[in-house]
């Protein structure tokens, strides 16, 4: 016999859980206490927001599901937004919540921080269920963690009452099978054929699947062979070599670039490992131009995009039979794509002596110190459509770049994730100081697991994204400036130590620079945005 607490934890382990990050509260006590009797690693963290995003960071990186756990009510809401996150950006995630005793729970019953948390997360997650018997949690365990690794992965939950976690059961773990990756069917593989072998000008969009599915040498391989341009997405960033004649750069910024003329000049778009959140196909498409659609899973019919040809499958198997199909055959690219493909190289090259420094100088100047081992993370703001635009990623998901749900605060706790994993090589998180104060309390939980990072701010001292587009929408720029940090002051109270840069070239040496005594490095660098915000 053993405990509901002890079997969700046998349960966790036996589904390949190693990881837990957790701020715990009354309600989860057995399920702590169970967890320090097993090999699973427990990070206490200091908010459950940045648990989740750790959780989310967690599962970019290694393509499996860690777990993050709060207690019942606010710890649970405080969840939500790191759940939402992976669950939109298709990464696997594990929440668990505690919950009260089920005489408690009954629908319509106040008590006492006591909310339906099964129906709470059930828009934001693939499966979510609260277990209602001790008898209940290998099957529940096990097919939470089936769904959340399925060939669209995302975020599950599991909520487990706290009387629950105390009674006694006999059950056993079940055993969670890998996720099946069907071959795509040769019918599709000929229609897609057919429908680009009436085209000349064939563009290649690549996006967060093929990151996902580690099929990035594949589509090299058909790029290489047919000379087709291709642009990724900002999650698709180093799915094809910055050095490809063919690669054009991102497109998905809020500002049209020469790669979005390319896409609009194009006669066919092949999305390649595209999720639809990542990017409208209607934009893309422009709602006339045909579309043919490479993923692990079919794409919904409602996206206002005519799918002319959809290769649903295995997306390796699926490049590589497209590969074989147009063997020999050659393409050229057109005039606009060979202008975003020039442009694409010459942004790179930028002034970073200049005060203050724009956007793309501080890009620069991270892209001559960034070596392929490095893992860079974005947080959300003007400085993510920079990062995203000229960041230089050597291999796929060298950059975490957040493009979902796109919430602020998960660059600082999502470092912390990744430090934990990183086996060589920096881990370096850049943020704005809107975005780095979102979950500036894990400096704290980075400093106490002695955890070498860096984070560098941009300062711009407002939300300035919110400012450019409510000034283009209105023709009014409001006033969304905030108060200034001692950033020297923030930086030593953690433990931390702190750099501070008045240009790139600066920020280039300071990154360089060996870290002394302090694993944990605070940068902070003004910057100034420009028209085209970077």
């Amino acid at each position: 016999m053993a405990t509901g607490a002890a079997l969700f934890v046998d349960c966790l382990k036996a589904c390949g859980i190693d990881t837990v990050f957790a701020l715990p509260g009354e309600e989860t006590n057995a399920l702590m206490d169970a967890l320090a009797r097993v090999d699973i690693d427990v990070v206490l963290c200091r908010h459950e927001q940045a648990a989740a995003f750790m959780a989310s960071v967690h599962g970019r990186v290694t393509g499996r599901p860690a777990a993050c756990l709060s207690t019942l009510g606010p710890g649970a809401t405080n969840l939500l937004t790191g759940v939402a996150d992976a669950q939109l950006d298709a990464v696997p995630l594990l929440a668990i919540t505690g919950q009260g005793a089920r005489k408690r729970l009954p629908r319509g019953q106040h008590s006492h921080q006591v909310i339906d948390l099964a129906r709470l997360f059930e828009p934001v997650t693939k499966r979510s269920e609260t277990i209602m018997a001790a008898s209940d949690i290998p099957g529940a365990v096990a097919e939470a963690m089936r769904v959340a690794m399925d060939p669209c992965p995302g975020a599950v939950h599991l909520s487990l009452p706290e009387d629950v976690a105390d009674e006694d059961t006999d059950a056993d773990p079940v055993a969670v099978l890998p996720p099946a990756r069907p071959l795509p069917s040769p019918r599709a593989v000929s229609a897609a054929v057919t429908e680009l072998s009436a085209h000349e000008r064939i563009m290649f969009l690549s996006g967060a699947g093929v990151t996902r599915t580690g099929t990035a040498p594949a589509l090299a391989a058909l790029v290489a062979s047919t000379g087709l341009p291709v642009a990724t997405s900002f999650m698709g960033k180093g799915c094809v070599s910055h050095d490809a004649s063919s690669h054009l750069g991102a497109f998905g910024l809020p500002v049209d670039q020469l790669v979005d003329k390319a896409i609009a000049d194009a006669d066919v778009i092949v999305t390649v490992g595209l999720d639809p959140v990542e990017y409208p196909l209607e934009k893309l498409s422009g709602g006339t131009r045909p579309v043919v659609a490479l993923a692990e899973t079919s794409l919904p019919q409602n996206l206002g995009a005519p799918l002319a040809a959809e290769v649903v499958g295995d997306l390796r198997a699926s490049l590589e039979a497209l590969t074989h199909a147009l063997k020999g055959r050659r393409f050229e690219m057109w005039p606009s794509a060979q202008a975003a493909q020039r442009a694409y190289v010459e942004h790179r090259e930028q002034d970073v002596n200049a005060e203050p420094p724009t956007a793309p100088a501080l890009v620069a100047a991270l892209n001559a110190v960034v070596a392929p081992e490095d893992t860079v993370l974005s947080g959300v703001g003007t400085h993510k459509l920079a990062l995203a635009r000229d960041f230089v990623a050597h291999r796929p998901g060298q950059i975490v770049i957040a493009n979902g749900l796109a919430g602020m605060g998960l660059a600082l706790p999502g470092a912390i994730a990744a430090a934990r994993l990183q086996s060589s090589g920096r881990v370096i998180a850049v943020c704005g100081d809107g975005d780095v104060m979102m979950n500036v309390q894990e400096m704290e939980t980075a400093h106490r697991l002695d955890l070498p990072m860096t984070v560098i701010v941009w300062v711009d001292g407002g939300y300035g994204l919110i400012e450019d587009k409510q000034e283009h929408d209105t023709g009014t720029r409001p006033n969304l400036s905030f108060g200034t940090v001692d950033w020297a002051a923030l930086a030593q109270s953690f433990g931390w130590s702190h750099t501070a840069c008045d240009t790139a070239a600066a920020l280039q040496d300071a990154v360089q620079a060996r870290p002394g005594d302090a694993r944990q490095r605070l940068i902070t660098v003004p910057v100034r945005y420009t028209g085209a915000f970077a």
